[in-house]
């Protein structure tokens, strides 16, 4: 078993003895945006894909939740990759962390009209987080805590942390958990 889930496992047992988690929200509109074909909208996916090759050809992804009404007092944005889950990772470590960036954005995604256009997609509102991953599964979160949206839509666009080469892929899957989740605390 890798070090960093064992942490990661002492830390949501923390979590869990302060607080109990009411929910788990997997996204329900993953939409990717890719610089390269601008006006192309992809539709919705199954998996979730954020990248930038010398500081250009960039792919960004769009995340949808619908968010049940419940008691939650907290809310989060969680991600896992943990080893044997379908997730890919891409880019040079040693000039530093993998990093992407989670941003709000106005919940007005649209899976057959959104396109790396500006004018095509929700506008960003503000900084969400800065998530660094590793090739070993580690995920460190810089950030994440969101604003709970109980019966409504929760929209965020994640993107390259920085202008240097990097590559992250995952099927967004259950069992185990692997990608991105919205947790609800009470």
């Amino acid at each position: 078993m890798h070090l960093n889930f064992i942490l990661a496992a002492a830390l949501v047992g923390v979590r869990t003895s302060l607080a109990g988690l009411i929910d788990r929200e997997f996204p329900h509109l993953i939409i990717p945006l890719h610089q390269d074909n601008p006006m192309y909208p992809y539709g919705t996916q199954y998996y979730g894909n954020i990248q930038i090759q010398d500081g250009a050809h960039q792919i960004w992804t769009e995340i949808s939740f619908d968010v049940p009404p419940n008691v939650a007092s907290s809310c989060n944005l969680a991600f896992a990759f943990p080893p044997g889950a379908p997730w890919t990772l891409s880019g040079d470590e040693s000039l530093g962390p993998l990093t992407f960036d989670v941003w709000y954005i106005s919940p007005a995604m649209n899976q057959s009209r959104d396109a790396w256009n500006q004018n095509t997609r929700p506008a960003v509102q503000s900084w969400v987080a800065n998530v660094q991953v590793g090739y070993d599964g580690f995920v460190q979160i810089i950030g994440g805590s969101v604003s709970c949206a109980k019966g409504q839509v929760a929209q965020f666009l994640l993107s390259p942390g920085s202008e240097r080469s990097f590559g992250l892929s995952w099927f967004e899957e259950a069992n185990p958990i692997n990608g991105i989740t919205y947790e609800m605390w009470d």
